[in-house]
């Protein structure tokens, strides 16, 4: 083992070295001191060595660190034994105190490692006539056994090559990067032949270069790219984070497609286009993300010839679960998603999972129910916990007491979702959340009333499950809430009035707050099936939620729905209660991973 030391009283010991140097003439006088040419040795000199013309110098013993490692060592009498030492450029002496020969040149010596040529690899796009660039190294594995200086290079036969050095602070398996330079002059593979401190390193097969031809000309269509793999904070991206982009090429050449970095990770792809017309180019990602955001990756391109060269993609980051607070009756039909396929569409990977092909990246819930009459107190003490979602179904009915508490948890960015169809609770709610005695509630249709959805681009009407705008949702098998008074600060989903009913109806039965995180729809059986496996239940008139197992709980619309009426025939609808429901948990996870209670 070797260690340095490059303190001056350490280089005296060379001194004693010189003991073992005898020249032609000397002389022994002033208390033993030799002097080699001079009559008049240093007083204070066991030996005094002169350069009679000034152009020589004094050599010790010189050895490789193999044979220095050869000398049998007598511990106690050698210490201070001095060799200069071949291999390492540098005076070494043996010391007794620490057991080992030690380096006095001033500085680490030369280091001793291999390179690993599977791990070894050159990086970034070699193309002929483009000067390299930062991006142009090789990425070089090696394994270091003695920490000291190296020299790296590799040449090539094509005007580029690789010079780096540097020096290993400690020993073990270390990456390195070798900087290049120059410019290809050839379209062509080239293999690097390299050199480690002095000496040539083979690898088996050769690190090898594909110099690429001159960039053609491509148009890019990021509107048609698709982003693959699932994104993880804190998971580095692998071989299956790619985007797939298609290009249109009118001239062959070479490519090279990059990205900027957000949030810790970027996008890359190269080649060479041998063909033109519509094809597909794979970018790779690297890097590991930093946030949940969604990341507007911008795409740049080498293309010549005047087209565009930049446009944008998204990148959806898995966001980490969430708490749901279930209040309603846990039976099978699912009123409040505790329980029945409305919860079975919630936990299913197919819908919010972090498979790639979940419809929302997302880690999944975790479940806690009130039941159907929690006590106010416990309803507080729920709420104080900051649950990120709250779902309310039937039968539950707050009193006012207890809208207070809802409103108060709304305001501080938590997320109701109100699934009602009770007067009391509707209007205690309104009147609680926006602060408003006017506010009523009355009833409206019936079962099997189908109500039409607005025309309105919405998360919650167009969101990853469907859009369903312009189409309509179903009353499960009581009789539908109606809100009148309000004048501002909601998004109208759906009116009372029904699509298969003569008899006049006003309010509102269906909407969203503007300002606060809060979905409501005016029937408690909004989710109601009571089919395990989320088949269409065999009705007209009741159990409108639709998500068959064989799908993964996939929402879908009932197909035929609602009683007869105003020109429609008994079942002539379609109601589409768990798309909504589906669309209205991903806003709510959105939102509770951005703008919600606990992000504050």
């Amino acid at each position: 083992m070797m260690k340095t030391n490059s303190t001056t009283s350490k280089l005296k010991v060379l001194l004693l070295a010189l003991l073992l140097v005898f020249g032609q003439f000397y002389s022994q006088t002033n208390n033993g001191a030799v002097g080699i040419n001079t009559s008049s040795p240093n007083a204070n000199s066991v030996l005094d060595v002169v350069s009679g013309g000034n152009n020589k110098g004094v050599l010790i013993p010189r050895l490789t660190e193999s044979q220095r490692d050869a000398i049998v060592i007598n511990k106690p009498k050698d210490d201070g034994l001095t060799i200069y030492n071949t291999t390492e450029d540098c005076f070494n002496y043996w010391s007794f105190a620490d057991d080992e020969w030690k380096s006095v040149c001033g500085q680490l010596g030369k280091a001793l490692f291999t390179v690993d040529c599977s791990n070894t690899k050159a990086m970034g796009t070699y193309v002929k006539g483009r000067e390299l660039t930062t991006s142009n190294y090789l990425s070089m594995a090696v394994n270091v056994t003695k920490a000291g200086n190296y020299t790296i290079s590799g040449t090539t036969p094509n005007g580029y090559s690789f010079y780096g050095t540097g020096t290993f602070l400690n020993t073990g398996v270390q990456t390195i990067q070798i900087a290049g330079q120059g410019t290809p002059l050839n379209i062509q593979t080239d293999d690097v032949s390299l050199t480690a401190n002095g000496t040539d390193v083979t690898c088996t097969p050769a690190v090898s270069i594909n110099v690429l031809s001159p960039a053609g000309t491509y148009t890019m269509s990021c509107g048609s790219a698709t982003v693959n793999g699932v994104y993880k904070v804190g998971t580095a991206l692998n071989s299956s984070n790619t985007i797939t982009l298609p290009v249109n090429v009118s001239t062959l050449g070479s490519y090279t497609i990059t990205t900027n970095t957000v949030d810790g990770i970027s996008f890359r792809g190269s080649g060479t286009f041998t063909a033109t017309g519509s094809q597909n180019v794979t970018l790779s990602g690297t890097g590991t993300p930093s946030s949940t955001t969604v990341k507007t990756i911008t795409i740049t391109s080498d293309s010549q010839g005047g087209v565009s060269t930049t446009c944008n993609v998204n990148v959806i980051v898995v966001i980490p679960k969430k708490t749901v607070l279930h209040i309603g009756l846990e039976t099978a039909y699912g009123y409040s998603a505790f329980t029945g396929p409305s919860r079975s569409l919630m936990d299913s990977p197919t819908n919010f999972g972090t498979a790639a092909s979940s419809i929302v990246k997302y880690e999944g819930f975790t479940h806690i129910s009130l039941g159907n009459s929690p006590s106010s107190a416990a309803l507080q003490a729920a709420l104080n916990n900051k649950p990120d979602i709250v779902i309310i179904g039937y039968s539950y009915t707050p009193n006012a007491t207890d809208a207070g508490y809802i409103a108060s948890y709304l305001n501080k960015k938590g997320i109701v979702i109100a699934l009602t169809d009770d007067t009391g609770t509707a209007q205690n709610l309104f009147r609680g959340i926006f602060s408003d005695p006017t506010i009523s509630s009355s009833y409206g249709g019936g079962a099997g009333s189908v109500y039409a959805l607005v025309n309105t681009d919405d998360p919650v009407l167009n969101g990853p499950f469907g859009d369903v705008r312009g189409k309509n949702w179903g009353e499960d098998a009581s009789t539908t809430v109606n809100i009148s008074g309000l004048t501002s600060g909601f998004i109208p989903y759906s009116y009372a009035q029904p699509i298969n009913s003569t008899t006049a109806r006003t309010g509102i039965s269906g909407l969203r707050s503007s300002s606060l995180n809060f979905v409501w729809f005016g029937d408690g059986g909004f989710l109601s099936n009571e089919n395990a496996n989320g088949n269409p239940y065999s009705s007209n008139t009741i159990e409108p939620f639709v998500a068959p197992s064989s799908g993964g709980y996939f929402p879908v619309q009932k197909a035929a729905y609602g009683y007869a009426g105003n020109g429609y025939a008994t079942g002539g609808m379609q109601v589409q209660n768990s798309i909504l429901f589906a669309n209205t948990i991903a806003w709510a996870v959105k939102q509770a991973e951005f703008s919600g209670i606990n992000t504050q």
